[in-house]
């Protein structure tokens, strides 16, 4: 695939994990499931046992997206799900969290970072 034939114009390429909160059935309690995420230019891929969700940020992040915004995604459910992102300049990294409308807690929380942030070097599971 052609870049357009610009130079040094490439994808931001981050790896890292998420934790999808289950609410249990007949129940209040939730079940953390542990899962992977990556982000390939704008485009967020969680990935969890048996599911996985995939969402779009609004730019590709980079030193010149705002440290911290939020922005609304439609859940599985069909219900409206506000997804904050923050960043994390000395770790060169970015967490995230997905929280339903009428939800006390996220339902969704993740990380990602670029392959040189220190949170590389952690285990994967």
């Amino acid at each position: 695939m052609c870049c357009l034939g610009v130079v040094g114009m490439s994808k931001q390429q981050y790896q890292g994990f998420a934790t999808m909160h289950m609410r249990m059935p007949m129940s209040s309690s939730s079940l953390p499931v542990q899962g992977q995420c990556s982000v390939d230019n704008r485009r967020v891929t969680l990935r969890f046992p048996f599911s996985g969700i995939e969402f779009d940020l609004p730019s590709a992040p980079d030193d010149q997206t705002p440290a911290d915004f939020d922005f609304v995604i439609r859940s599985q459910k069909g219900r409206d799900m506000t997804v904050t992102i923050n960043r994390l300049d000395d770790l060169n990294a970015y967490t995230g969290y997905g929280r339903e409308d009428g939800e006390e807690h996220a339902v969704l929380t993740f990380v990602f970072y670029k392959p040189d942030s220190p949170l590389s070097r952690l285990p994967t599971i």
